[in-house]
Parts: structure tokens; C-alpha cells; sequence
């Protein structure tokens, strides 16, 4: 049953290569949906059936447009969606990823309020990830009072561009665009600097997106040595949205910076991957010379699992030697 006088929603979809998840968005996306939907698959130059499955899903339903375009990434393909959009509310989905049912009937009370920003709860395959943020209307990012860290950090609610729906007017006066330099941290940096203007902010007390987040091939899961650059391109932007809001910033750029560490590490040291030496002892050197960093890995290797294994990694984080992990984690992931 559609959802009737709902203000029209824009819904983006970048789709690379999502030949095996697109159908199961989209279905998601369209269950219940109103009439005046505006759904657009932004196919992001995909070799596989992407690009036909996109036409097809189109040529079923007149709410779904389709953009082809030349390979760009995933904040290329958002912005094209956000050049493209014509609805008053703009909510991205990831293509491996589905709304669940009874939101379009929620919004409607939000929309009411004229925020610039919905939240609604999101799960995962990993496990539960409850929204910290307690329902309701909050009038600037100041009223979010101890919420705002752990929808930063630990929930990642304010580090997404899924699990929420922006004001396009919101979002059209404060020039708002993803950064298509960045490969990670993108969507941290997007609604960051978004924040930074007088946003208000409704909660929705339901669970409306489940994230596929095991997927092996996910920027998470996989080896790379951006993540502290990433971090270090967010940090001024987030600094000067916890300033503007009132937020002393010392402690949330050191949990940034603690957290981009820490997820670098284990990037290095877990997943297999083509990386020269040098830039591996680079990125230890970098990670060890956080004494946050430093004294968190020593807590974690002392309760390691697997004690002789992670003997070498004791030894150089404790002597701080970024050479002996660089050159021990290739010889594990070549012969363990």
C-alpha cells in the first residue's frame, strides 16, 4: 500500500557493479513507497549487468530514473544524484544495502517539523546497532548534548550518508557536495561540514535501514593506507562544527585520531593484500608516534588470542620498532 501526501523524496542509489544486491535495494526502497518517489540509480560505469539491470528496473516502475556515467567512485556518483534531484528530501542508499518497511509511514511527523536532517535507527548483519539518540525534535546539533559522540563514534549515526533523510533546501544552502578526492571518511567529512550550519535534527524512534556490512570486498575489510589521511582531511572540519555548536573539541579530535589509528593497525595486520614495505612501516611509524595509539595497541596484544603469534607485534609496539611489524605482517600474510 502506497504511502499518500508524503513530501516527495529523492532516494540515490550509486550502483557499481551491484548486479547481485540492486533488485533487493530497490524492492526495499519501493515497499510502500508514495506515488511521487523520485528513486534514481546512479549506474557508476559498472562492467558487470548493472547498467541493463538499472534500464529493466526503470522500464517497471515510472519512479525510478536511471544515470549512466563514467566511473568516478561512490561520492562522484552521489553528487551526480544530488545535481539530478527533485524532491524536497534527499536519502542515499548503498546498493548492497535495503530500507526495511514502515518508513515512509513514519516520516510524515518528521517532515511535519521541517528539520534539516531525519534520523531513523539502522541494523546490521554484524549485530545490533541501536541508535544512542533518544526521538524527537532537536532544534541545533547544541541540544545533543552527551549523544553527540557516540552518534559520531560508536553508532556511527552522524558518520553515514545512509540512516537518515536531508532537507534538499538544507542541504542546496549550504552548497553541499561529497568530497571526490576522498576514497573513505567521505560521508564523515559530508556530514560534518553540513552541521556546521544551523541544523535541526528529528529522531525517529523506528529501525528503518538494515547494513550489509560483512561483505568482504567493503572499504572496511579490505587493505589500504588512507584511513589517517582521511582523518586528518575530516579533523578541521570537525573541529569547527564542535566549536560553532559549543563542544570543547580536544577529547573528540583525540578519539578521531585514536580511532583512524586503530582501525589503520588493523587494517595492516589483518588483511591480506599487495603493500610495499615501505609505506607499511611508514603507516606503523605514524600510528605508533600516538601515545593514545600506542598504549591502546599494548592493551589489546596483551590479551591477544593467539600470544605467540602476536609476540612480534608485543615487541614492536612496546620498543616502538615500525620495521619489525611492517616486515612481520608480510611474512604472515605470505606464509600463515
Amino acid at each position: 500500500m502506497s504511502t499518500p501526501e508524503l513530501a516527495p523524496v529523492s532516494v540515490i542509489i550509486p550502483c557499481y557493479n551491484a548486479a547481485d544486491t540492486l533488485r533487493r535495494a530497490v524492492d526495499g526502497v519501493l515497499d510502500g513507497a508514495p506515488a511521487n518517489l523520485e528513486l534514481l540509480l546512479v549506474d557508476d560505469g559498472s562492467t558487470d549487468a548493472t547498467p541493463a539491470l538499472c534500464d529493466e528496473l526503470a522500464a517497471g516502475d515510472g519512479r525510478i530514473r536511471v544515470l549512466h556515467r563514467k566511473n568516478g567512485g561512490a561520492s562522484a556518483a552521489r553528487n551526480a544524484g544530488l545535481d539530478a534531484a527533485l524532491g524536497d528530501w534527499v536519502l542515499f542508499v548503498d546498493a548492497d544495502d535495503t530500507l526495511t518497511p514502515g518508513l515512509w509511514q513514519a516520516l510524515g511527523e518528521a517532515f511535519a517539523a521541517d528539520p534539516g536532517m531525519v534520523l531513523f535507527g539502522i541494523d546490521r548483519a554484524s549485530g545490533p546497532n541501536p541508535c544512542p539518540l533518544a526521538p524527537g525534535y532537536y532544534a541545533d546539533p547544541s541540544a545533543l548534548g552527551k549523544a553527540l559522540r557516540p552518534l559520531l563514534f560508536e553508532s556511527g549515526y552522524l558518520a553515514a550518508p545512509y540512516g537518515k533523510v536531508f532537507s534538499a533546501r538544507a542541504l542546496r544552502t549550504a552548497g553541499m557536495h561529497f568530497d571526490e578526492a576522498l576514497k573513505v571518511n567521505e560521508d564523515v567529512l559530508f556530514n560534518t561540514v553540513f552541521l556546521q550550519n544551523t541544523i535541526s535534527i528529528f529522531c525517529l524512534p523506528g529501525v528503518y535501514y538494515y547494513q550489509y556490512d560483512q561483505k568482504w570486498g567493503s572499504l572496511s575489510r579490505r587493505l589500504r593506507g588512507d584511513l589517517l589521511k582521511a582523518e586528518a582531511r575530516c579533523a578541521p572540519e570537525l573541529k569547527t562544527m564542535l566549536l560553532r555548536w559549543g563542544y570543547p573539541p580536544e577529547s573528540f579530535l583525540r578519539e578521531s585520531r585514536l580511532r583512524a589509528c586503530l582501525n589503520q593497525y588493523g587494517l595492516l595486520t589483518g588483511c591480506p593484500g599487495k603493500m610495499p614495505y615501505a609505506e607499511r612501516r611508514a603507516l606503523f611509524a605514524e600510528i605508533l608516534a600516538q601515545p593514545d595509539a600506542r598504549a591502546a595497541l599494548q592493551e589489546q596484544l596483551r590479551h591477544d588470542a593467539h600470544p605467540l603469534l602476536a609476540l612480534p607485534y608485543r615487541l614492536g609496539v612496546a620498543w616502538n620498532l615500525p620495521g619489525l611489524l611492517a616486515g612481520y605482517t608480510l611474512l604472515k600474510n605470505r606464509f600463515l
